[in-house]
C-alpha cells in the first residue's frame, strides 16, 4: 500500500505516530494542552500536509461525517476543529 493512502476519518494525536500530522514527535516534552496547541500552530505554518488534513477534518465535522480522534490530545484537537469550522462558515 502507498504511504499516501490514509483514512481521513481517523486522526491520532499520540506522540510518535509518524503517519499522523497531528502527532508530536515521540520525544516531545509538551506538558499540557496549551503546549500542544502551540506545537500544532507552529506545525500548521510549515506543514502543508497538516493544513490539508485539518481542512478535511473540518469539512467532515461540518458535513456530520464520522471522525474518530484518538490519542493524548484528542479532546483539544476536536475543540480546535469545531472552533475553526465555525469561524469559516
Amino acid at each position: 500500500m502507498s504511504k499516501y493512502v490514509f483514512d481521513a476519518s481517523r486522526i491520532d494525536t499520540s506522540p510518535g505516530n509518524l503517519l499522523s500530522p497531528f502527532s508530536p514527535p515521540a520525544d516531545w516534552q509538551g506538558v499540557d494542552d496549551r503546549h500542544y496547541v502551540r506545537w500544532l500552530r507552529n506545525r500548521y505554518r510549515i506543514d502543508p500536509n497538516l493544513k490539508q488534513r485539518l481542512g478535511i477534518a473540518i469539512r467532515a465535522v461540518r458535513l456530520r461525517r464520522p471522525l474518530e480522534i484518538s490519542g493524548n490530545y484528542s479532546q483539544v484537537l476536536l475543540e480546535i476543529i469545531e472552533t475553526y469550522g465555525q469561524k469559516r462558515r
